[in-house]
């Protein structure tokens, strides 16, 4: 039937009609028309989106017989969920708007419109529909018609980037389902950048082999900018969808983002409030209780081994002192950490876990300290510290010993906090998403976890029997820790070269020698007989911190050869130039370090420099980029934000197979790392390439 410009009559009838409408009067001279299908439907009635569900016919257009139509294209405005007996459907209630772009083959020539439209409207009932439509638009201006507000409503509602809606996809993830057979759980893990997540929901434009998905399980942080959205999928094998490129659309509000993610094999992101807090608090603790191995706090909460060796035949209301202060002192001090981020997010400052060693300051004050702690091992201090820990247990002054435990718990919570042990990314990276209360809670429990063995030996303070009984052997030990004091003294000042410069690396190292010798003398001039041994203590110091010192200020020319061989395989960090590779076809290695993250030098010594990833970082088609987080950088942080980590280490693979990245563990293995540029490679001969 022929029409006016701008619109056809309706074709249908009271359930559900359609007609054609464009925005102009006329095509102008320019390279696309905007046009739309707009599709009338009576009160509980609806049509259906490109992925109608369980049932229904989407909305097609047939052009044929069209006059001056190069193309057309149909564009999608984000749908809403109803159940219809049970099934799953997913369409437009009240009538739609779908939005053409049309483009003729001659711009400012009468166009023609011949659509033959399909579609079906449903209630109780499903009614396919077929309406034939013409629209004639002259040559001439192309000046708005009375339907031009429709079309721009229309697309409006078409679903941007994420990023125009201000949205970061950190996280998407396929599990296993641990309470249904043959289920598979979907989460995708959405940080708002800006604006805030409002009723967020995800619909999947793939079709699946067995039922449409339902609505996801949504869990918000209490400041609605992070969310968690978990899809079960009845009938589907988590192994078979981690291999498939998913097409998502997620609504937040009244905006919406249409993207692709390939899913990787992972449990489920940690979420919720209740139960799952509880599950994130345990985490807390668990990761609190593995920081007491880790080289970061191992050789202060070591001296500790003092305290228990010395105590072992001494009383236990000493004991108990002791190891309650110390553990008093480890979770006071995490509560502190926890009023400083509350602090820090109420002024919107930028923070991380770890970069109070960004601050040359701290870097300084804490070499001091632990030198001081080496010298009063080694007896040169008259004045009992925390490290002193031999005699803390039975000083008979209860109020001396209570101090020095509480001392090295604060110092050891201080240290830990350059350490990434498994299980503290995950449950401080929730912290900081949350609220006060949500960060106080999670920092208490990681102070309970590294309190735990000292709480424990409280309790039952009997266990120091299986400790060796008082020696000479005491002296050796209490010397060897002293050393270890050294030896993280030594690394603070190494940091400082990276920190600062190498001269101020240096003057530091000189002025912790000079600091030492005069300890030493003023402990010798108090000790009657000469002993060389001490002299030799100081030679050795000497040589140590002079061989640390002296690589940091060797120039870049004269460095080792491994090193040029590491800078040449390593290029800096750009965020932006991660896109441009991946549509190459390049798979980038992403790797984010601090010269302070001791796990980031345990994953380059054990994984990164080792064959096979050493060499697959070399091959052609990879490109690695190393961030540096050493020195506080805005853009490193945002980055490690995008991911939810505050914290390094952090490593993505990102690819043709993984354009959002895949984001490894904390702690690195080969296999991981393999399969991740596997994954990231998606095509076969990709995935050859990275084996």
């Amino acid at each position: 039937m022929s029409a006016f410009a701008a619109s056809t009559p309706w074709v249908g009838n009271k359930h559900a009609a359609a007609r054609l409408i464009t925005a102009t009067e006329a095509t102008g001279n320019a390279s696309q028309v905007d046009a739309g299908l707009q599709i009338r439907l009576e009160r509980g009635w609806h049509a259906y989106w490109r992925n109608p569900g369980a049932a229904g016919i989407p909305p097609s257009i047939d052009w044929t017989g069209s006059t001056n139509v190069k193309s057309a294209h149909m564009y999608w405005p984000a749908p809403h969920r109803y159940m219809l007996y049970g099934l799953v459907t997913q369409g437009y209630e009240h009538g739609v708007v779908l939005p053409l772009s049309i483009v003729p083959k001659h711009p400012g020539t009468p166009m023609v419109l011949r659509a033959l439209v399909h579609y079906s409207a449903c209630k109780t009932i499903c009614i396919p529909y077929t309406a034939k439509l013409v629209l004639t638009l002259p040559a001439g201006l192309a000046s708005p018609g009375p339907q031009a507000p429709l079309i721009a409503r229309a697309w409006a509602h078409v679903p941007s980037t994420l990023a125009q809606a201000g949205l970061i996809l950190s996280q998407v993830v396929i599990s296993k389902s641990s309470e249904q057979k043959n289920t598979a759980i979907l989460s995708l893990v959405v940080d708002a950048r800006g604006a805030r997540l409002s009723r967020p929901d995800l619909f999947i434009q793939n079709h699946f082999s067995t039922a449409t998905p339902g609505a996801p399980k949504v869990w918000l942080d209490t400041g609605h900018r992070r969310g968690v959205l978990s899809v079960t999928l009845k009938g589907e094998r988590a192994a078979a969808i981690a291999e498939r490129k998913l097409r998502f659309t997620l609504e937040n509000g009244s905006t919406a983002a249409v993207f692709s993610a390939t899913p990787i094999v992972g449990p489920i992101p940690p979420h919720g409030a209740g139960a799952s807090l509880a599950l994130i608090l345990a985490i807390a603790l668990l990761g609190g209780l593995i920081l007491n191995v880790m080289p970061c706090t191992l050789p202060v909460l070591s001296l500790k081994l003092m305290s228990f060796a010395g105590a072992s035949g001494g009383e236990k209301r000493g004991l108990r002192i002791t190891l309650l202060a110390t553990a008093l002192g480890i979770v006071v001090s995490y509560l502190v950490l926890a009023g400083v981020v509350i602090a820090l997010k109420a002024i919107g400052a930028t923070f991380g876990w770890g970069i109070q060693f960004q601050q040359p300051w701290f870097l300084g004050a804490m070499a001091a300290i632990t030198t001081l702690f080496a010298a009063s091992l080694w007896e040169w201090l008259p004045i009992p510290l925390p490290g002193l820990a031999s005699s803390t247990a039975t000083l008979g002054n209860e109020g001396n010993a209570g101090t020095a435990g509480f001392l090295t718990g604060v110092f050891a919570t201080l240290l830990a906090t350059s350490c990434s042990a498994p299980f503290i990314g995950v449950a401080v990276g929730f912290a900081l998403a949350g609220d006060p209360l949500v960060i106080l809670g999670i920092f208490a429990a990681l102070g309970i976890g590294m309190a735990l063995p000292y709480l424990l030996v409280a309790a039952f303070p009997g266990l120091v029997r299986w400790m060796p009984k008082p020696g000479r052997w005491m002296i050796a030990l209490r010397v060897i820790l002293g050393f270890a004091m050294l030896g993280t003294a030594i690394w603070l000042v190494w940091i400082i070269a990276f920190v600062v410069s190498p001269i101020a690396s240096l003057f530091a190292g000189a002025t912790l020698a000079t600091m030492l010798a005069l300890l030493f003398w003023r402990h010798r001039l108090r000790d009657h007989h000469d002993n060389w041994r001490h002299i030799g203590a100081i030679a050795v110091i000497a040589a140590v911190v002079g061989t640390v010192i002296e690589p940091s200020v060797i120039p870049a020319s004269q460095a080792p050869a491994r090193q040029r061989a590491d800078n040449a395989v390593w290029q800096p960090f750009d965020q932006a130039r991660i896109v441009k590779l991946v549509a190459g076809n390049t798979i980038v290695f992403v790797d984010v370090t601090a010269a302070w993250c001791l796990i980031c030098k345990v994953n380059a010594l054990t994984v990164l420099d080792r064959n096979p990833v050493a060499r697959q970082l070399r091959s052609p088609g990879v490109v690695a980029l190393r961030a540096d987080w050493t020195r506080p950088s805005p853009p490193i942080t945002a980055y490690l934000r995008s991911f939810g980590r505050y914290g390094v280490p952090l490593d993505v693979v990102y690819g043709p197979g993984a354009r959002s990245g895949v984001l490894l563990p904390s702690l690195l293995t080969s296999g991981a790392v393999m399969q991740a540029f596997r994954r990231a490679a998606g095509s076969p001969r990709g995935m050859e390439a990275a084996r």
